[in-house]
């Protein structure tokens, strides 16, 4: 098995240059799997009780568990195959970790474990079962020597005993008491003086181990709640860990964006002071610094939104809600910005209502802002298209349009702060980089996901939302 995991692992590093040694594994594997179940059945035959044969069947049943998991880890080698060569690596090394690895350390282990166990206690059995006949044995051959003694002495073998049996009992409870070994009993059948002693002692050592385990249920008790304090207490830790360092990312973050139109809102404003001009040119100067500070203060509201989504300060009111309805408003305001960049927008929209659960408002937010990108990034005079799936269980909304594609190195970190892409250093639309991560959190929030794809001059959003049953 270890050697299988290892050919898979080669196999996911290195490629499928490594298929030989991996099917050679495999079918080794195979090969022992069936041998091990041969050399079984075999043994079958040479045990004679139904307790014995029970064991093997047991052990038959273990070897089956054994070929299911390896059935199961093929099963899973072929999806990490599908995901490393879809270029999902660290998909794949995740799988392979949880699926393989993790289970190869813990059910084969167990089930290892187990059978050795079972041997060992086989073992011991045979040997107990000889040990009692060489003891029977011996017993027989001292009967029959010391036989002619023991009649001669039996009077006084049976006084003697008599006292002393009781004596040796009271003597024995007690010593297994001093031990700790509270569940101890005296067991004494007769009815005279050392019955009610032995009666007396059984009744303290019961009143000793009750004492015993209420302490103990004390002791757990405490030891709980002492480890749920702790875990509280580290949670709250780690909370707050986070939150400062979001604090910090956030400070980041604001003092970058920040920094380059400040720098120029102060160049336009030493420029107009250094020099006479006419007041034409001072009321552009104001407009360029008016527009800078509503850029601004768009960027503060959209990181202040982020940072309080983190935190988990911002409420959605989930209500259960028609998608269309929502798509509706989107598309009006949508519409006067696809007529003042001169493009046509297409709505293909089923009648048949598609019922969520979700926020009217937020949702409206994340459409907004996946109509106002296709509507920047779209050629003069083209077209946007808009169509909505309503198919349980999940409702389809895909947004088109016609544009300049994005690198396939953009687009793994489209959906990240601030990350704005070639096309935005080439002179490309400008944007603050937040608006896909802000509709990215609404909708993961709502329990959908959103994807991004960009071929031939289209780009196209994809956004998938559950449907409500």
């Amino acid at each position: 098995m270890n050697r299988y995991s290892e050919n898979i692992a080669e196999l996911l590093l290195l490629g499928r240059t490594e298929l030989d040694d991996f099917y050679a594994a495999r079918t080794s594997l195979e090969e022992k799997l069936d041998t091990l179940t041969d050399l079984i059945e075999r043994e079958v035959g040479f045990v004679w009780s139904d307790e014995e044969r029970l064991d093997e069947a047991l052990e038959l049943q273990r070897v089956q568990r054994m070929r299911e998991l390896f059935e199961d880890i093929d099963l899973t080698t072929q999806r990490l195959m599908l995901l490393r060569d879809q270029g999902r690596q660290q998909e794949a090394v995740a799988l392979f970790r949880d699926n393989i690895e993790n289970r190869l350390d813990e059910e084969l282990e167990e089930h290892i474990s187990a059978a050795i166990a079972d041997e060992e206690t086989e073992l011991e059995a045979i040997e107990a079962r000889t040990n009692r006949l060489e003891q029977q044995l011996i017993m027989l051959v001292l009967g029959i020597c010391l036989a002619a003694i023991l009649v001669s002495v039996a009077a006084g073998a049976w006084l003697a005993r008599t006292l002393t049996r009781p004596i040796e009992a009271m003597i024995s409870g007690t010593r297994a008491i001093g031990e700790g070994d509270l569940s101890h009993r005296i067991s004494y059948d007769r009815r005279d003086e050392f019955s009610d002693l032995a009666d007396q002692f059984n009744t303290t050592a019961a009143r000793l181990e009750a004492q015993r385990d209420h302490l103990l249920e004390v002791q757990a008790g405490l030891e709980d709640d002492v480890a749920r304090r702790t875990s509280q207490l580290e949670d709250a830790n780690g909370r707050l860990q986070r939150l400062d360092q979001m604090r910090m990312l956030f400070l980041a973050d604001l003092g970058h964006e920040l920094r380059t139109p400040l720098t120029v809102m102060r160049g336009e404003a030493e420029v107009a002071l250094r020099g006479k001009k006419p007041i034409e040119e001072h009321r552009d100067t104001l407009r360029r610094i008016v527009t800078l500070t509503q850029q601004m203060g768009r960027l503060v509201e959209d990181l202040l939104f982020l940072s309080r989504a983190e935190v988990g300060a911002v409420r959605f009111e989930m209500q259960p809600i028609a998608l269309q309805d929502v798509l509706d408003v989107a598309l009006s305001e949508a519409r006067v910005l696809a007529t003042n960049h001169q493009l046509l927008l297409h709505a293909s929209i089923p009648a048949t209502p598609c019922r969520i659960e979700g926020d009217a408002g937020r949702l409206t937010q994340a459409l907004l802002i996946a109509l106002d990108n296709a509507v920047k990034y779209s050629d003069p005079g083209s077209g946007i298209e808009v169509s909505l799936a309503c198919d349980s269980p999940e409702a389809e909304l895909r947004i088109m349009n016609c544009g300049p594609d994005i690198p396939a190195v953009d687009l793994p970190f489209v959906f990240n702060r601030f990350y704005r892409g070639r096309q935005a250093v080439t002179g490309g639309p400008s944007g603050s980089g937040l608006g896909l991560p802000i509709a990215k959190w609404i909708i993961e929030t709502h329990g959908g996901t959103i994807a991004l794809t960009s071929a031939r001059r289209k780009t196209t959003v994809i956004i998938r939302l559950p449907v409500r049953t």
